[in-house]
Protein backbone atom coordinates (compact mmCIF):
# COMPACT_ATOMS: atom_id res chain seq x y z
CA UNK A 1 0.00 0.00 0.00
CA UNK A 2 1.25 3.79 -0.94
CA UNK A 3 2.82 5.73 2.20
CA UNK A 4 1.07 9.12 2.41
CA UNK A 5 2.56 11.81 4.49
CA UNK A 6 0.96 11.09 8.18
CA UNK A 7 0.14 13.42 10.51
CA UNK A 8 2.00 14.67 13.06
CA UNK A 9 0.71 15.56 17.05
CA UNK A 10 -1.76 18.71 16.76
CA UNK A 11 -1.54 18.31 13.21
CA UNK A 12 -4.22 18.03 10.28
CA UNK A 13 -8.31 18.17 10.12
CA UNK A 14 -10.52 16.29 12.63
CA UNK A 15 -13.78 15.46 11.32
CA UNK A 16 -16.86 14.59 13.12
CA UNK A 17 -19.78 11.95 11.56
CA UNK A 18 -22.45 12.00 14.79
CA UNK A 19 -25.66 12.82 15.86
CA UNK A 20 -27.07 16.15 15.90
CA UNK A 21 -26.95 16.34 20.10
CA UNK A 22 -22.62 15.62 19.91
CA UNK A 23 -21.83 18.29 17.66
CA UNK A 24 -22.36 20.93 19.49
CA UNK A 25 -20.24 20.04 22.67
CA UNK A 26 -17.49 18.45 20.36
CA UNK A 27 -17.15 21.46 18.38
CA UNK A 28 -17.13 23.42 21.53
CA UNK A 29 -14.27 21.19 23.07
CA UNK A 30 -12.31 21.17 19.63
CA UNK A 31 -12.91 25.35 19.71
CA UNK A 32 -14.94 25.07 16.56
CA UNK A 33 -12.26 23.22 14.34
CA UNK A 34 -13.45 20.78 13.16
CA UNK A 35 -15.26 19.18 9.67
CA UNK A 36 -18.88 17.98 9.63
CA UNK A 37 -17.83 15.13 6.58
CA UNK A 38 -15.19 13.10 5.69
CA UNK A 39 -12.59 16.26 3.62
CA UNK A 40 -11.45 15.11 0.00
CA UNK A 41 -7.22 15.36 1.15
CA UNK A 42 -5.69 14.95 3.81
CA UNK A 43 -3.78 15.39 6.33
CA UNK A 44 -6.33 14.02 8.62
CA UNK A 45 -5.44 13.96 12.46
CA UNK A 46 -8.56 12.35 13.58
CA UNK A 47 -12.05 11.19 12.55
CA UNK A 48 -14.62 11.22 15.59
CA UNK A 49 -18.02 9.27 14.70
CA UNK A 50 -21.00 8.83 17.40
CA UNK A 51 -24.80 8.37 18.14
CA UNK A 52 -26.58 9.30 20.47
CA UNK A 53 -29.61 6.61 22.16
CA UNK A 54 -32.05 9.21 22.20
CA UNK A 55 -31.33 8.92 17.81
CA UNK A 56 -31.59 5.24 17.79
CA UNK A 57 -35.00 4.57 19.20
CA UNK A 58 -33.87 3.71 22.69
CA UNK A 59 -31.46 1.27 21.51
CA UNK A 60 -28.49 0.38 22.98
CA UNK A 61 -27.25 -1.98 20.16
CA UNK A 62 -28.88 0.18 17.24
CA UNK A 63 -26.78 3.19 18.66
CA UNK A 64 -23.36 1.28 18.55
CA UNK A 65 -23.97 -0.22 14.98
CA UNK A 66 -25.21 3.55 14.06
CA UNK A 67 -21.54 4.83 15.24
CA UNK A 68 -19.47 1.83 13.77
CA UNK A 69 -21.26 2.12 10.47
CA UNK A 70 -20.31 5.78 10.43
CA UNK A 71 -16.51 4.57 11.05
CA UNK A 72 -16.64 2.91 7.50
CA UNK A 73 -15.37 5.69 5.82
CA UNK A 74 -13.23 7.00 8.25
CA UNK A 75 -11.19 3.77 8.93
CA UNK A 76 -10.67 3.60 5.01
CA UNK A 77 -9.48 7.54 5.02
CA UNK A 78 -7.05 6.79 8.17
CA UNK A 79 -5.82 3.34 7.03
CA UNK A 80 -5.20 4.81 3.37
CA UNK A 81 -2.79 7.49 4.91
CA UNK A 82 -1.48 5.15 7.22
CA UNK A 83 -2.05 6.43 10.56
CA UNK A 84 -4.35 9.10 12.37
CA UNK A 85 -6.59 8.19 15.67
CA UNK A 86 -10.29 6.68 14.96
CA UNK A 87 -13.05 7.82 18.22
CA UNK A 88 -16.17 6.48 18.51
CA UNK A 89 -18.33 7.69 20.32
CA UNK A 90 -21.91 7.14 22.46
CA UNK A 91 -23.75 9.78 24.03
CA UNK A 92 -26.09 7.66 26.63
CA UNK A 93 -28.13 8.13 29.84
CA UNK A 94 -26.39 7.93 33.32
CA UNK A 95 -27.75 4.67 34.22
CA UNK A 96 -26.11 3.39 30.54
CA UNK A 97 -22.72 4.67 30.81
CA UNK A 98 -21.34 1.51 32.66
CA UNK A 99 -19.76 -2.66 32.48
CA UNK A 100 -22.38 -5.52 31.88
CA UNK A 101 -24.25 -3.05 29.58
CA UNK A 102 -25.34 -3.83 25.81
CA UNK A 103 -24.02 -0.41 24.96
CA UNK A 104 -20.41 -0.68 27.09
CA UNK A 105 -20.19 -4.36 26.04
CA UNK A 106 -20.99 -3.93 22.28
CA UNK A 107 -18.60 -1.35 21.99
CA UNK A 108 -15.93 -2.88 23.13
CA UNK A 109 -16.33 -5.53 20.96
CA UNK A 110 -16.08 -3.22 17.82
CA UNK A 111 -13.25 -1.08 19.27
CA UNK A 112 -11.15 -3.82 20.24
CA UNK A 113 -11.52 -5.55 16.98
CA UNK A 114 -10.91 -2.61 14.83
CA UNK A 115 -7.86 -1.40 17.26
CA UNK A 116 -6.56 -4.93 16.18
CA UNK A 117 -7.14 -4.75 12.53
CA UNK A 118 -6.35 -0.59 12.03
CA UNK A 119 -2.98 -1.35 13.70
CA UNK A 120 -1.24 -2.61 11.00
CA UNK A 121 -2.10 0.84 9.44
CA UNK A 122 -0.59 2.51 11.99
CA UNK A 123 -4.35 3.90 13.17
CA UNK A 124 -5.20 4.05 16.98
CA UNK A 125 -8.81 3.50 17.83
CA UNK A 126 -10.65 4.39 20.95
CA UNK A 127 -13.99 4.31 22.93
CA UNK A 128 -16.06 6.52 24.56
CA UNK A 129 -19.28 6.29 26.07
CA UNK A 130 -20.39 9.55 28.20
CA UNK A 131 -23.05 11.17 29.91
CA UNK A 132 -21.58 13.81 30.67
CA UNK A 133 -21.07 15.80 27.31
CA UNK A 134 -18.71 18.75 28.04
CA UNK A 135 -16.19 16.35 30.06
CA UNK A 136 -16.98 13.53 27.39
CA UNK A 137 -16.05 15.87 24.74
CA UNK A 138 -12.85 16.98 26.25
CA UNK A 139 -11.87 13.68 26.61
CA UNK A 140 -12.08 13.03 22.97
CA UNK A 141 -10.14 15.83 22.28
CA UNK A 142 -7.59 14.97 24.96
CA UNK A 143 -7.35 11.57 22.98
CA UNK A 144 -6.79 13.05 19.46
CA UNK A 145 -4.76 15.68 20.40
CA UNK A 146 -2.11 13.65 21.47
CA UNK A 147 -2.61 10.12 20.73
CA UNK A 148 -0.76 7.27 22.04
CA UNK A 149 -0.42 4.48 19.49
CA UNK A 150 0.47 2.36 22.81
CA UNK A 151 -3.25 2.74 24.12
CA UNK A 152 -5.30 1.64 21.25
CA UNK A 153 -8.29 -0.23 21.80
CA UNK A 154 -9.12 1.36 24.76
CA UNK A 155 -12.40 2.17 26.29
CA UNK A 156 -13.99 5.25 28.40
CA UNK A 157 -16.57 5.94 30.23
CA UNK A 158 -17.56 9.18 31.03
CA UNK A 159 -20.33 9.72 34.29
CA UNK A 160 -21.38 12.86 36.09
CA UNK A 161 -18.52 12.46 38.49
CA UNK A 162 -15.52 10.82 36.67
CA UNK A 163 -13.64 8.81 34.14
CA UNK A 164 -12.81 5.70 33.89
CA UNK A 165 -10.99 2.66 31.35
CA UNK A 166 -12.84 -0.89 30.78
CA UNK A 167 -10.39 -3.95 31.06
CA UNK A 168 -11.46 -6.23 28.17
CA UNK A 169 -12.83 -9.73 29.52
CA UNK A 170 -10.09 -11.92 30.86
CA UNK A 171 -9.30 -15.33 32.52
CA UNK A 172 -9.89 -15.10 36.42
CA UNK A 173 -9.23 -18.52 36.81
CA UNK A 174 -7.98 -21.95 35.54
CA UNK A 175 -10.60 -24.34 36.21
CA UNK A 176 -9.30 -27.46 33.97
CA UNK A 177 -6.55 -28.61 31.79
CA UNK A 178 -7.01 -31.83 30.38
CA UNK A 179 -4.48 -34.35 28.77
CA UNK A 180 -7.07 -34.84 26.07
CA UNK A 181 -10.94 -34.01 25.42
CA UNK A 182 -12.21 -32.69 28.79
CA UNK A 183 -14.83 -34.88 30.19
CA UNK A 184 -18.05 -33.99 31.88
CA UNK A 185 -16.98 -36.01 34.99
CA UNK A 186 -14.00 -33.23 35.10
CA UNK A 187 -15.47 -30.68 34.82
CA UNK A 188 -17.71 -31.39 37.29
CA UNK A 189 -14.56 -32.07 39.62
CA UNK A 190 -13.39 -28.02 38.49
CA UNK A 191 -16.73 -26.45 39.83
CA UNK A 192 -16.91 -28.53 43.02
CA UNK A 193 -19.47 -31.01 42.49
CA UNK A 194 -20.10 -34.15 42.21
CA UNK A 195 -19.02 -35.98 39.23
CA UNK A 196 -22.29 -37.54 38.83
CA UNK A 197 -24.26 -36.32 35.97
CA UNK A 198 -26.23 -37.04 33.10
CA UNK A 199 -28.84 -35.54 31.06
CA UNK A 200 -31.05 -38.80 30.63
CA UNK A 201 -34.87 -37.53 29.43
CA UNK A 202 -33.70 -33.99 29.44
CA UNK A 203 -34.89 -32.09 26.28
CA UNK A 204 -32.55 -29.58 24.47
CA UNK A 205 -32.67 -27.33 21.37
CA UNK A 206 -29.33 -26.85 20.06
CA UNK A 207 -29.48 -24.00 17.06
CA UNK A 208 -26.23 -23.94 14.57
CA UNK A 209 -26.61 -27.64 15.22
CA UNK A 210 -26.16 -28.77 11.65
CA UNK A 211 -22.01 -27.86 11.57
CA UNK A 212 -19.01 -26.93 13.65
CA UNK A 213 -19.38 -26.25 17.53
CA UNK A 214 -23.35 -26.94 17.32
CA UNK A 215 -23.42 -30.46 15.91
CA UNK A 216 -20.70 -31.30 18.32
CA UNK A 217 -22.64 -30.59 20.88
CA UNK A 218 -25.73 -31.81 19.66
CA UNK A 219 -24.26 -34.88 18.94
CA UNK A 220 -22.07 -35.36 22.52
CA UNK A 221 -25.67 -33.97 24.63
CA UNK A 222 -27.09 -37.11 22.87
CA UNK A 223 -24.63 -39.47 23.70
CA UNK A 224 -25.36 -38.03 27.18
CA UNK A 225 -29.06 -39.16 27.41
CA UNK A 226 -30.27 -35.73 25.87
CA UNK A 227 -33.48 -35.45 23.57
CA UNK A 228 -32.01 -32.87 20.89
CA UNK A 229 -34.09 -30.83 18.98
CA UNK A 230 -31.27 -29.29 16.42
CA UNK A 231 -32.41 -26.52 14.61
CA UNK A 232 -30.50 -24.98 11.66
CA UNK A 233 -31.19 -22.78 8.60
CA UNK A 234 -28.99 -24.69 6.74
CA UNK A 235 -26.68 -21.38 4.87
CA UNK A 236 -23.40 -20.99 3.72
CA UNK A 237 -20.41 -19.67 5.87
CA UNK A 238 -21.84 -16.12 4.96
CA UNK A 239 -25.16 -16.79 6.45
CA UNK A 240 -26.50 -17.22 2.95
CA UNK A 241 -29.41 -19.84 1.66
CA UNK A 242 -31.31 -22.53 3.12
CA UNK A 243 -30.63 -26.03 3.44
CA UNK A 244 -32.72 -28.62 5.95
CA UNK A 245 -29.91 -31.30 5.19
CA UNK A 246 -27.96 -30.05 7.72
CA UNK A 247 -30.23 -30.16 10.78
CA UNK A 248 -31.20 -33.80 9.11
CA UNK A 249 -28.02 -35.07 8.86
CA UNK A 250 -26.64 -34.07 12.44
CA UNK A 251 -30.06 -35.74 13.61
CA UNK A 252 -29.77 -38.85 11.44
CA UNK A 253 -26.47 -39.53 13.36
CA UNK A 254 -27.85 -39.17 16.49
CA UNK A 255 -30.55 -41.70 15.21
CA UNK A 256 -28.92 -44.23 13.72
CA UNK A 257 -26.41 -44.29 17.77
CA UNK A 258 -29.61 -45.04 19.55
CA UNK A 259 -30.43 -41.49 20.56
CA UNK A 260 -33.75 -39.21 19.94
CA UNK A 261 -33.90 -36.27 18.30
CA UNK A 262 -35.61 -33.72 15.99
CA UNK A 263 -34.80 -31.82 12.95
CA UNK A 264 -35.68 -28.31 12.08
CA UNK A 265 -34.74 -25.92 9.55
CA UNK A 266 -35.40 -22.07 11.39
CA UNK A 267 -33.65 -19.22 11.06
CA UNK A 268 -33.37 -17.73 14.22
CA UNK A 269 -33.54 -14.12 13.54
CA UNK A 270 -37.25 -14.74 12.66
CA UNK A 271 -38.86 -14.54 15.95
CA UNK A 272 -42.15 -16.20 14.38
CA UNK A 273 -39.57 -19.09 13.35
CA UNK A 274 -38.19 -19.45 16.95
CA UNK A 275 -41.71 -19.39 18.10
CA UNK A 276 -42.50 -22.52 15.61
CA UNK A 277 -39.08 -24.36 16.78
CA UNK A 278 -40.19 -24.23 20.55
CA UNK A 279 -44.00 -25.33 20.01
CA UNK A 280 -42.85 -28.05 17.91
CA UNK A 281 -40.09 -29.43 20.76
CA UNK A 282 -42.96 -29.17 23.02
CA UNK A 283 -45.41 -30.28 21.18
CA UNK A 284 -43.22 -33.36 20.37
CA UNK A 285 -41.67 -33.64 23.94
CA UNK A 286 -43.82 -32.36 26.57
CA UNK A 287 -41.29 -29.66 27.53
CA UNK A 288 -37.97 -27.86 26.70
CA UNK A 289 -35.47 -28.20 29.04
CA UNK A 290 -32.60 -26.94 27.87
CA UNK A 291 -32.01 -23.85 25.08
CA UNK A 292 -28.07 -23.76 23.17
CA UNK A 293 -28.14 -21.10 21.26
CA UNK A 294 -24.70 -22.11 18.99
CA UNK A 295 -26.17 -20.67 15.80
CA UNK A 296 -23.83 -18.05 14.32
CA UNK A 297 -22.46 -16.15 10.82
CA UNK A 298 -19.20 -14.94 10.26
CA UNK A 299 -19.04 -12.05 7.89
CA UNK A 300 -15.37 -11.75 7.93
CA UNK A 301 -14.50 -8.42 6.52
CA UNK A 302 -12.48 -5.05 7.75
CA UNK A 303 -13.95 -2.40 8.78
CA UNK A 304 -13.90 -0.32 6.21
CA UNK A 305 -15.50 -3.24 4.25
CA UNK A 306 -18.43 -4.40 6.34
CA UNK A 307 -21.45 -3.49 4.67
CA UNK A 308 -25.00 -2.74 6.09
CA UNK A 309 -25.96 -6.76 5.02
CA UNK A 310 -22.98 -7.58 7.07
CA UNK A 311 -23.94 -5.85 10.36
CA UNK A 312 -27.85 -6.80 9.81
CA UNK A 313 -27.02 -10.59 9.56
CA UNK A 314 -24.65 -10.71 12.49
CA UNK A 315 -27.20 -8.59 14.72
CA UNK A 316 -29.74 -10.70 13.32
CA UNK A 317 -28.56 -13.95 14.39
CA UNK A 318 -26.47 -13.77 17.35
CA UNK A 319 -28.59 -10.82 19.31
CA UNK A 320 -32.37 -11.40 17.61
CA UNK A 321 -31.71 -14.72 17.42
CA UNK A 322 -30.59 -15.15 21.31
CA UNK A 323 -33.91 -12.97 22.17
CA UNK A 324 -36.22 -14.73 20.13
CA UNK A 325 -35.43 -17.46 21.58
CA UNK A 326 -34.87 -16.83 25.04
CA UNK A 327 -38.76 -14.86 24.54
CA UNK A 328 -39.72 -17.93 22.92
CA UNK A 329 -38.45 -20.74 25.94
CA UNK A 330 -38.77 -18.75 29.12
CA UNK A 331 -42.19 -18.97 29.70
CA UNK A 332 -42.60 -22.81 29.49
CA UNK A 333 -39.19 -22.77 31.88
CA UNK A 334 -40.52 -20.78 34.11
CA UNK A 335 -43.73 -22.39 33.98
CA UNK A 336 -42.01 -25.80 34.88
CA UNK A 337 -39.47 -23.39 37.51
CA UNK A 338 -36.74 -25.32 35.66
CA UNK A 339 -34.40 -24.30 32.61
CA UNK A 340 -30.84 -24.09 31.41
CA UNK A 341 -30.22 -21.02 29.14
CA UNK A 342 -26.36 -21.58 27.25
CA UNK A 343 -25.64 -18.32 25.10
CA UNK A 344 -22.33 -18.32 23.31
CA UNK A 345 -20.40 -15.52 22.77
CA UNK A 346 -16.77 -15.39 21.64
CA UNK A 347 -13.38 -14.47 22.62
CA UNK A 348 -13.21 -12.15 19.39
CA UNK A 349 -14.50 -9.44 22.39
CA UNK A 350 -11.37 -8.84 23.29
CA UNK A 351 -10.11 -8.35 20.10
CA UNK A 352 -9.87 -9.71 16.43
CA UNK A 353 -9.17 -8.60 12.80
CA UNK A 354 -11.73 -8.72 10.23
CA UNK A 355 -14.45 -9.47 12.86
CA UNK A 356 -15.91 -6.09 14.03
CA UNK A 357 -19.79 -7.07 13.12
CA UNK A 358 -19.26 -10.50 15.24
CA UNK A 359 -17.08 -8.92 18.30
CA UNK A 360 -20.12 -6.13 18.42
CA UNK A 361 -22.58 -8.79 17.96
CA UNK A 362 -21.01 -11.13 20.60
CA UNK A 363 -20.54 -8.26 23.24
CA UNK A 364 -24.29 -7.81 22.74
CA UNK A 365 -24.41 -11.63 23.49
CA UNK A 366 -22.29 -11.26 26.75
CA UNK A 367 -24.25 -8.15 28.03
CA UNK A 368 -27.95 -9.99 27.64
CA UNK A 369 -26.75 -13.15 29.26
CA UNK A 370 -25.86 -11.44 32.14
CA UNK A 371 -28.66 -9.36 32.24
CA UNK A 372 -30.67 -12.07 31.98
CA UNK A 373 -29.47 -14.17 34.59
CA UNK A 374 -30.01 -11.60 36.93
CA UNK A 375 -33.74 -10.96 35.80
CA UNK A 376 -34.41 -14.74 36.41
CA UNK A 377 -32.62 -15.45 39.42
CA UNK A 378 -35.08 -17.25 41.85
CA UNK A 379 -37.19 -18.82 39.12
CA UNK A 380 -35.03 -22.09 38.70
CA UNK A 381 -33.87 -20.71 35.56
CA UNK A 382 -30.45 -20.70 34.90
CA UNK A 383 -28.20 -18.67 32.31
CA UNK A 384 -25.09 -19.11 31.28
CA UNK A 385 -22.68 -17.37 28.83
CA UNK A 386 -19.70 -19.77 27.18
CA UNK A 387 -17.09 -17.86 25.03
CA UNK A 388 -16.27 -21.04 22.77
CA UNK A 389 -13.29 -22.19 20.16
CA UNK A 390 -13.18 -24.70 17.27
CA UNK A 391 -13.09 -25.04 13.76
CA UNK A 392 -16.59 -24.42 12.15
CA UNK A 393 -18.18 -24.11 8.63
CA UNK A 394 -18.18 -20.39 9.04
CA UNK A 395 -14.60 -20.07 10.49
CA UNK A 396 -13.30 -22.38 7.98
CA UNK A 397 -14.52 -22.53 4.71
CA UNK A 398 -14.08 -25.10 2.00
CA UNK A 399 -13.01 -22.19 -0.57
CA UNK A 400 -11.91 -19.37 1.13
CA UNK A 401 -11.72 -15.79 -1.24
CA UNK A 402 -8.95 -13.40 -1.11
CA UNK A 403 -10.50 -11.53 1.12
CA UNK A 404 -11.15 -13.89 3.24
CA UNK A 405 -7.22 -14.92 3.24
CA UNK A 406 -6.00 -11.49 3.56
CA UNK A 407 -7.73 -11.25 6.86
CA UNK A 408 -6.79 -14.66 8.18
CA UNK A 409 -3.74 -13.82 7.75
CA UNK A 410 -3.76 -10.31 9.62
CA UNK A 411 -5.71 -12.35 12.57
CA UNK A 412 -2.71 -14.60 12.47
CA UNK A 413 -0.27 -12.30 12.90
CA UNK A 414 -2.11 -10.50 15.50
CA UNK A 415 -2.53 -13.77 17.60
CA UNK A 416 0.90 -15.06 17.12
CA UNK A 417 -0.29 -18.15 15.04
CA UNK A 418 2.50 -18.92 12.30
CA UNK A 419 0.51 -21.55 10.86
CA UNK A 420 -2.75 -20.60 10.16
CA UNK A 421 -4.14 -23.56 8.33
CA UNK A 422 -2.03 -26.20 10.77
CA UNK A 423 -3.55 -24.31 13.91
CA UNK A 424 -6.75 -24.76 12.35
CA UNK A 425 -6.64 -28.62 11.73
CA UNK A 426 -5.23 -29.02 15.22
CA UNK A 427 -6.34 -31.20 17.72
CA UNK A 428 -6.89 -28.31 19.81
CA UNK A 429 -9.19 -27.02 17.28
CA UNK A 430 -11.50 -29.96 17.21
CA UNK A 431 -15.22 -28.61 18.01
CA UNK A 432 -15.89 -31.37 20.54
CA UNK A 433 -13.58 -30.05 22.75
CA UNK A 434 -16.41 -27.49 24.11
CA UNK A 435 -18.84 -30.49 24.72
CA UNK A 436 -17.91 -31.35 28.44
CA UNK A 437 -18.26 -27.99 29.95
CA UNK A 438 -21.49 -27.23 27.97
CA UNK A 439 -23.06 -30.50 29.06
CA UNK A 440 -22.45 -29.64 33.04
CA UNK A 441 -24.22 -26.19 31.94
CA UNK A 442 -27.38 -27.77 31.12
CA UNK A 443 -27.44 -30.17 33.19
CA UNK A 444 -28.81 -30.10 37.08
CA UNK A 445 -25.58 -28.82 38.61
CA UNK A 446 -25.17 -25.77 36.62
CA UNK A 447 -25.07 -22.64 38.48
CA UNK A 448 -26.16 -19.09 37.03
CA UNK A 449 -24.38 -16.16 35.60
CA UNK A 450 -20.94 -17.52 34.44
CA UNK A 451 -18.71 -16.80 31.91
CA UNK A 452 -17.16 -19.84 30.55
CA UNK A 453 -14.41 -20.08 28.63
CA UNK A 454 -14.43 -23.53 26.37
CA UNK A 455 -12.30 -25.31 23.82
CA UNK A 456 -9.21 -26.60 23.09
CA UNK A 457 -8.33 -28.78 26.51
CA UNK A 458 -8.98 -26.64 29.00
CA UNK A 459 -12.30 -24.90 30.59
CA UNK A 460 -11.47 -20.99 32.25
CA UNK A 461 -14.04 -18.68 34.11
CA UNK A 462 -13.77 -15.62 32.83
CA UNK A 463 -14.02 -12.03 34.35
CA UNK A 464 -16.20 -10.03 32.83
CA UNK A 465 -15.10 -6.16 31.55
CA UNK A 466 -14.51 -3.98 34.74
CA UNK A 467 -13.74 -0.88 35.07
CA UNK A 468 -9.96 -1.20 36.21
CA UNK A 469 -9.02 2.55 37.05
CA UNK A 470 -10.59 5.88 37.66
CA UNK A 471 -10.18 9.41 37.81
CA UNK A 472 -12.31 12.67 39.31
CA UNK A 473 -13.43 14.58 37.36
CA UNK A 474 -12.74 17.28 35.72
CA UNK A 475 -10.08 15.73 33.31
CA UNK A 476 -6.84 16.61 32.82
CA UNK A 477 -3.94 15.48 30.44
CA UNK A 478 -1.99 14.18 33.14
CA UNK A 479 -5.05 11.65 34.21
CA UNK A 480 -5.49 10.72 30.46
CA UNK A 481 -2.07 8.96 30.72
CA UNK A 482 -2.62 7.80 34.33
CA UNK A 483 -5.83 5.90 33.06
CA UNK A 484 -4.07 4.55 29.71
CA UNK A 485 -0.59 3.52 31.24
Amino acid sequence: MKRHHQPREGDGIVSVLADEPLIEPLSAAFGGDIHASLPAAGPVRAVVVGAALTMADGDELRCVAAAARRARGAARLLAGQRGGVLVCVLLLPEDAVKTGRTACESLSGFVRSAAAELSFYGVSVQGVLMAERTEGARLVHLLTDRPDPAATGQIYLVSGTDVSRVAAPSVERELLRADGRPTTAQVAEAFGAPAEHGLADRVVIVTGGGGGIGRAVATGLAEEGATVVVADLGCDADGRGRDPAFAEETADAITRRGGRALAFCTDVSRPDECRDLVSHAVRAFGRVDALCHAAGVVRQALVQEATDEDWDAALGVHVAGARHLVDACLGPMRERGHGRIVLFSSRSVTGSPGLSTYSTAKGAVLAYGRSLAEQVAGSGVRVNVVLPSGRTRASAPEAPGARRRRIELLRARHHGITDPVAYRNSPEQDPENNVAAISWLCGPQAASGLLVGTGGRRVDLYRPGVVDRSVPLPLTWEDLRALAA
